[in-house]
């Protein structure tokens, strides 16, 4: 009965409020969520999430900064249709599209056993005046779908000191706005850890290394993983 009645609401709600494919915007059928069966079919997924050595590993490699796992769902590009997820989730008031997203990248990454001996998931964090300004850490809501979808916790242990947009900034000058961003916070210790830490989107890996910088100068014994909803194929 009760699911009788969930399902006429939900039926009248797709009537007022249409539900679309965010990638091609047409309706969803029965059973769809977010993205429709093509589009998550023909999603340009980038197939990594192990502990192998990745692309993502060489964009982050750095002396004394180790990266156990890594995973990314699909590949960024910017004219690509699926860029509109990452825009959507980031900028256009949508921290449940955020959120819906982590929780589909989760579950369909699980069945590898990427999150097996991970302890905790750690979001990238946001500047305060960035917070404010767009009421929510993209970040923060993708972690928190893939703890929907594991059942890990998530604790912020990140601080950032000040606003650090990398939009438009070359490789090099990535690498150097984000030096010293990113801190501890006083009320969490790494210790020795598993840590996932995640982000919307990886570029130059930059914002990344500034994270791994601050877990590792905090706690040396800790164990870093890395995961992202996508990967830019080029920067």
């Amino acid at each position: 009965m009760k699911q009788s009645i969930r399902s006429w609401i939900d039926d009248l709600a797709s009537v007022i409020f249409p539900r679309v494919c965010e990638v091609c915007g047409r309706s969803l059928a029965h059973g769809e969520h977010i993205l429709c069966l093509e589009c998550l079919t023909d999603m340009p997924r980038t197939g990594i999430a192990s502990d192998a050595f990745t692309q993502m590993h060489i964009r982050l490699a750095s002396p004394g900064l180790p990266v156990e796992k890594a995973a990314s769902w699909f590949y960024y590009y910017r004219d690509s249709p699926y860029a509109k997820l990452i825009q959507q989730a980031k900028y256009n008031g949508r921290p449940r599209l955020a959120r819906t997203l982590g929780r589909m990248f989760a579950t369909e990454i699980a069945p590898t056993g990427f999150f097996d001996g991970i302890d905790v998931i750690t979001p990238v964090p946001l500047a305060t005046l960035k917070f404010i300004i767009r009421g929510y850490n993209q970040a923060k809501e993708i972690a928190l779908g893939i703890s929907d979808a594991t059942g890990l916790p998530v604790e912020e242990m990140l601080h950032a000191r000040r606003h650090s947009t990398q939009t438009r900034r070359t490789s090099y000058q990535r690498w150097i706005n984000t030096r010293g961003v990113y801190t501890v916070s006083k009320h969490h210790t790494p210790d020795s850890r598993h840590i996932l830490l995640v982000d919307d989107v990886m570029t130059t890996g930059a914002t990344t290394l500034s994270c791994l910088t601050a877990l590792h100068t905090a706690s040396p014994a800790a164990r870093i993983s890395v995961a992202t909803l996508a990967l830019a194929h080029k920067y």
